[in-house]
């Protein structure tokens, strides 16, 4: 039994390392400082317990000595004896037994050092970098079906890469246990647990395990990589929480964590890289969870750590208020996801009555007074539903009129000015402007890109996009617009250079249009250009017709049967031949994919969220190829979650105040 014995007073240290020396077997190492003790590490064959003093002064603690002894002796134990109070450094102990200085006698150090032993060795810890050897598995390496990327992290007994599943072309994260330990049977029964405990806990706020496997003797499990960014991204790109990101954030990771220790998991510390955020202001976390062991958690102590992990990242005002609030008392997982549901409900109490006040005379649109609060859910929900159609296999066969040319620049077309009908009965006046006869297609974007690339990162960025957002690319874009070059097929429809664009978000069409010398329109404009002077209920006319616009009456989510009323399942080149083009010759404003908006008026702010006061977001405005025909279709406000969003049914087209030039930056 080899002891680590750390203890700056010199007359002590002697003592009591004698003492812990005469119990039998016991082999007692002494130092003086946490240099010492590291070059003790250094050499040292073996170690059973370290005991260490907590704190040190201001450069130097017991818990960078316990760092670097467990990342060279993974099974040891540790024992913190301390002259100080140690509230508040909960997380930094991370359960392992603390012995309080006041002094303690010899009796006390032996009976804590003998029951510190008697603790079950850590399942897993993360271990700081630089105490971190260099990564076993190099970029490019193959792993069976997966190529490792970079690795993410190094814990004590395992080390987690980003990778990539070939197959599927599926990014994962790809936890391999340290091949040093994997000769130890009791330390790959203990991986092989977790992974079976992992495998166990299905949560849609916890990454799920993928597949575990052993290759050449190494053995690893995959899992999944959250969507989004995680608090270490964020903190790093210099943003800040809202409110309701913050309420969102913290009710999701109180769900899942509740959701785990309910089924008596046991987890490691959480982590900042281990809580994402993705762009609708979800949460998730990585899988932490194992099977117990003989340390305990105390649940107030992680909410506490968690409040002030989120608390440098919560925008000035509400969103720390917030904060300093849910910190007042004591509160347990459960007792969190209690508090903000009166939170996450007064939030909403306060939208609902913001629009009663716009109703009562404060608002300045019909169109934000005219619509009761279910409506604006029912049509949050319809583009919940479109958000999802990501990953479609369609297998309509729609009757596609092949291009005659390739459209590859917008084609504007001017809006005179004067009055016109806006929303339900109100009336507006507009100078004159002009609009994209089309959206703004495929082959278009893809122009867009390939200029990007010859120029400086951020180039046409909006000076408020997230500096998460590194670049303007769509999901699948590679098989996306290899398909649209071949006319061949994507997700069952045959598509070319002139289908319209999509999953882009406000972000990507807002730099689309800078670099074409344009901009997007805003809602008072898309309107007039779909509705004409008069303000027709469609492009066409008064009149239903299903067959004129590209909408979802036909739409089959599974591929099989749609298209059958309009000839498409899903999008529609735009120059295809159609009844859906307003009095100005604008086409595709019903049908074919919805559109981003830059704001009611011009050089106006997004609008506020009807369901969240404190969040402006754009707005999208038009039908699409899944949303059933209605009066309603060139009227409807669809309020998105974020500037960030994306959606298989949503692209945009250009406008701009002057005839364009046609440069491009």
């Amino acid at each position: 039994m080899t002891i680590l014995f750390f203890d700056v007073n010199a007359a002590t240290r002697s003592e009591r390392a004698a003492a812990l020396a005469q119990q039998t077997g016991w082999k007692v190492h002494a130092i003086g400082s946490v240099a010492e003790g590291r070059a003790w590490l250094a050499k040292a064959r073996e170690l059973d317990l370290l005991i260490t003093e907590a704190i040190v002064d201001e450069k130097n603690s017991g818990f960078t000595l316990r760092d670097a002894a467990l990342a060279r002796f993974n099974n040891a134990r540790v024992l913190f004896t301390t002259r100080y109070d140690l509230t508040g450094y909960e997380a930094k102990v991370s359960g392992w037994p603390v012995l309080a200085d006041a002094p303690y006698s010899l009796e006390k150090l032996i009976a804590k050092a003998h029951k510190a032993l008697e603790i079950a060795p850590p399942t897993q810890m993360l271990v700081p970098a630089e105490a971190s050897p260099p990564p076993y598995l190099q970029a490019g390496t193959m792993l069976g079906q997966y190529q490792v990327l970079e690795r993410l992290s190094y814990e004590n007994e395992s080390e987690t890469y980003r990778a990539i599943q070939v197959s599927v072309q599926r990014p994962v994260a790809l936890v391999l246990l340290r091949p040093e330990l994997s000769h130890r049977p009791e330390v790959v029964e203990r991986f092989k647990a977790r992974e079976r405990l992992k495998a166990s806990i299905t949560h849609p706020r916890v990454a799920p395990l993928y597949e575990a496997g052993e290759v050449n003797g190494l053995v690893f499990y995959t899992r999944e990589l959250p969507r989004g960014h995680n608090l270490e991204e964020i903190a790093a790109a210099g943003e800040t929480l809202s409110e309701r990101r913050v309420a969102e954030l913290l009710y999701g990771v109180a769900e899942a964590m509740d959701f785990a220790l309910e089924r008596g998991c046991y987890h490691r510390r959480l982590e900042p890289r281990d809580i994402f955020l993705d762009d609708q202001g979800r949460a998730s976390i990585v899988n932490i969870f194992r099977p117990a062991d003989t340390r305990t958690r105390d649940s107030r102590e992680e909410v506490a750590e968690l409040l002030s992990l989120i608390d440098p990242i919560a925008a000035d005002g509400k969103a720390r208020g917030l904060i300093a609030q849910l910190s007042e008392k004591p509160l347990d997982w459960s007792g969190l996801m209690a508090a903000l549901d009166d939170v996450r409900e007064a939030m909403r109490e306060r939208s609902i009555m913001r629009r009663i006040e716009a109703e009562e005379g404060g608002g300045r649109s019909s169109a934000q007074k005219g619509m009761p609060w279910w409506f604006w859910a029912g049509a949050l929900a319809s583009a919940a539903i479109v958000f999802l159609l990501g990953n479609l296999a369609g297998t309509a066969t729609p009757t596609v009129v092949a291009a005659t040319a390739i459209l590859k620049e917008p084609d504007m077309v001017e809006i005179p000015a004067g009055p016109f009908r806006y929303q339900k009965n109100e009336r507006r006046n507009l100078p004159s402007f002009w609009i994209s006869r089309h959206e703004v297609t495929l082959g278009q974007y893809a122009d867009f890109l390939a200029a990007l690339k010859k120029l400086p990162p951020r180039s046409f960025d909006h000076p408020e996009q997230p500096r998460t957002k590194a670049g303007h690319t769509p999901p699948k874009w590679d098989d996306t617009y290899a398909a649209a070059k071949a006319g061949s097929t994507f997700n069952g429809q045959t598509i070319n250079l002139n289908t319209p664009v999509t999953q882009v978000d406000w972000w990507d069409a807002y730099a689309f249009a800078k670099w074409r010398g344009v901009r997007l329109p805003t809602e008072e404009e898309w309107e007039k250009a779909a509705r004409g002077r008069d303000g027709l209920l469609f492009p066409w006319g008064d009149k239903p017709d299903k067959t004129a616009a590209n909408l979802g009456d036909d739409y089959d989510a599974n591929g099989r049967k749609g298209g059958r009323v309009d000839g498409y399942n899903l999008f529609a080149p735009v120059d295809r031949k159609t009844a859906d083009i307003s009095p100005f010759g604008i086409h595709d404003m019903a049908g074919n994919v919805s559109e981003w908006t830059a704001g009611e008026f011009r050089n106006d702010p997004w609008p506020a969220h009807p369901d969240y006061p404190d969040l402006r977001v754009p707005v999208v405005r038009g039908g699409h190829f899944a949303l059933k025909a209605s009066n309603d279709l060139l009227t409807n406000r669809f309020f998105t979650e974020s500037a960030g969003e994306t959606t298989l049914a949503r692209g945009f087209r250009v406008a701009s105040d002057s005839p364009p030039s046609g440069g491009k930056g």
